[in-house]
């Protein structure tokens, strides 16, 4: 096999398998961000739960659960991951998850 041989059967093999290889990277992205996302709405109700048992207003057991949150995320090291307005999302669906528990 000559070195021009080889550079085909290299590129050969470079073109069928760089599609699935790049498919699987992508599917691990997701994977990942899909995780996070659902660790994230956990979390999220865990701290609205928390922070609805305090003797305080809506919107202070709203902040405090943002502030909550924010901190367990940066905690584990997670905030690149996440906006403000993410958070803040994350808090009101939580919020909105227990309202519906309660009725």
């Amino acid at each position: 096999m000559n070195f021009t041989d080889t550079i085909i059967l290299v590129g050969a093999f470079v073109g069928i398998f760089s599609i699935p290889l790049i498919r699987l990277s992508q599917y691990i992205k997701a994977h990942t961000r899909n995780a996070h996302i659902k660790t994230a709405m956990d979390w999220a109700g865990q701290a609205v739960s928390y922070v609805s048992g305090t003797e305080v207003s809506s919107d202070q057991n709203k902040e405090q659960a943002i502030a909550t949150l924010t901190a367990r995320i940066k905690a584990n090291g997670l905030a690149k991951n996440f906006t403000d307005e993410q958070i803040k999302f994350y808090i009101n669906q939580a919020i909105n998850e227990l309202n519906k528990e309660v009725k």
